[in-house]
């Protein structure tokens, strides 16, 4: 409904234009005594053309945008990463991405749903992994840490359709449900701090997360489960350790968890557990008066099974109902977190071979100049040399740019640069660089060269900016002159430190010398 009223909230003036055009006839026709009777009804029928059509077109529109409910569009978005994942020039970095591609499209085919058990390291995450599991599968023990890296288990024996419960997804599709144990957050020192950014990725890409706290929350934990929550994450709060407390001071927990997390999580979410019960003592009397003086024969210390009745009601529930939703859900965000990660590789790269361009284009700017020094500079003077930077930075992010084009856009940044006052500021600051440095002295007109370099180094730097902003429609649209301005802006004020201009007045002079 949103998508839908802004659709129509875009073309109401149009709309609106139209029914007020044609009023404005009607009313003249009118002045002029004809049957208003037949122009009043003339006027509605169009307006009310109009309606139609424009609503009958915002409702194609919405219809005609992508969905993510079904799998057909995941495999999609996974061959748009792979061919983007192919782009990058690092062997070792395409084939991490490439695994990571590879693995999300086995999880998908293999109908693989990743419950992820995360917490701190002291709430007994591995203990509710055994109690799942109805078996010792982690080691546990009251020290914080004792999960080092993840775990993962296969969760059998589910019931998909337990009693009430409907299943929305009927047909009868193999599933796999994986238990994922973490280290867990808040350990201490370095490898700890390491150990917990493993476990914040391992939770994000989590299908469903079990949050486990031993207790009321802590403001990191808080934090932690708000964050997750709010990333799109799924989400069981389990309160365990349960039979340490007294049943007062455990239904006091569980008010409190359920107050302070009101506006993210649903009370049913919230569970109370006991995943490993501590040993309870037990006294055997020999007779009724022994019990009675509290002599016993033999006592002893018995084990109590764990509690999470409760919390493997809940993982059904939601598996039985919300599987294929939240699988499709989550994997859509691992796609666009790869698709980020990629985009950003590639714009990395891009950039250092947009640095090597412009490098090369500000040298051969600067000693165009020292060959030809002219009374006033002028960034017109290297236009053909601005256009051919411009073509080739374009190349480099695959946008299509021909020579008219290049020629327009190196002339609105030469544009921009001028009605900044980049040349008379840039100049100042060049010739007080001069005076520090021995050997532009002995350079005639270097500082015309230098200048050159460096205007042509502001005017690189911000179409590799205009570059990774703009699409490729827009690249050589017809207002780009406020964007384009801003960006020279803002590169020729990131520039300006007296250790930026003294390290690129000794590079260029050097460069220059060289050649002289």
């Amino acid at each position: 409904m949103l998508n839908l009223h802004m659709v129509l909230s875009r073309k109401n003036w149009l709309i609106g234009l139209g029914i007020v055009s044609f009023a404005a006839i009607a009313n003249a026709l009118f002045s002029l005594e004809h049957d208003w009777h037949l122009l009043s009804i003339s006027t509605l029928m169009v307006g009310g053309t109009l309606l139609f059509v424009n609503v009958r077109q915002s409702f194609a529109a919405v219809i005609e945008q992508p969905t993510i409910n079904d799998r057909s569009f995941l495999f999609k978005e996974l061959q748009q990463a792979q061919k983007a994942i192919a782009k990058i020039a690092d062997i070792s970095k395409r084939e991490a991405l490439y695994e990571q591609a590879q693995q999300i499209t086995s999880n998908l085919q293999k109908n693989n749903f990743r419950i992820v058990v995360f917490g701190t390291g002291s709430a007994g995450k591995t203990s509710v992994i055994n109690a799942l599991l109805g078996r010792k599968a982690g080691q546990t023990a009251a020290t914080i840490g004792t999960t080092l890296t993840r775990e993962e288990y296969s969760y059998q024996g589910i019931d998909f359709s337990p009693v009430g419960i409907t299943p929305i997804h009927t047909e009868k599709i193999k599933r796999q449900v994986s238990l994922i144990d973490t280290s867990g957050i808040q350990e201490m020192g370095e490898m700890g701090q390491q150990r917990e950014l493993e476990s914040i990725k391992l939770a994000q890409n989590a299908d469903l997360m079990v949050f486990v706290t031993a207790g009321d929350l802590t403001n990191t934990e808080y934090c932690e489960l708000d964050r997750l929550v709010s990333s799109g994450k799924r989400v069981i709060l389990a309160f365990n350790k349960t039979d340490l407390y007294l049943p007062s001071d455990r239904e006091y927990v569980m008010n409190q968890l359920k107050a302070r997390t009101q506006k993210f999580l649903a009370i049913n979410d919230i569970v109370a557990i006991a995943a490993n019960p501590s040993p309870i003592k037990v006294r055997q009397y020999a007779n009724p008066e022994a019990e009675a003086s509290h002599k016993a024969t033999q006592e002893w210390w018995e084990n109590v099974p764990p509690e999470v009745a409760t919390l493997k009601e809940r993982i059904e529930m939601i598996l039985s109902n919300e599987w294929e939703d939240l699988l499709i859900q989550n994997t859509h965000l691992q796609i666009q977190n790869l698709l980020q990660e990629v985009n950003g590789t590639i714009n990395q790269e891009r950039r250092q071979d947009a640095h090597t361009i412009i490098n090369r284009y500000q040298i051969l700017a600067a000693t165009t100049v020292f060959a030809n020094p002219i009374p006033a500079l002028d960034l017109l003077a290297g236009a053909a040399i601005n256009t051919q930077m411009l073509l080739d930075l374009a190349k480099i992010y695959d946008r299509s740019l021909n020579l008219k084009q290049a020629q327009q856009l190196a002339a609105t940044i030469t544009q921009q640069l001028l009605q900044l006052g980049c040349i008379e500021v840039a100049t100042s600051a060049i010739a007080a660089c001069f005076k520090v440095n021995a050997i532009t002295y002995a350079i005639g007109g270097s500082m015309q060269a230098v200048t050159a370099a460096y205007l042509t180094h502001i005017g690189g730097m911000s179409f590799v900016e205009y570059l990774e902003q703009q699409s490729e429609s827009t690249i050589a649209s017809c207002d780009v002159s406020s964007t384009l301005q801003n960006l020279c802006q803002k590169t020729f004020k990131s520039l300006q430190s007296d250790r930026f201009f003294l390290d690129f007045v000794t590079k260029i002079s050097r460069r220059i010398a060289a050649t002289v």
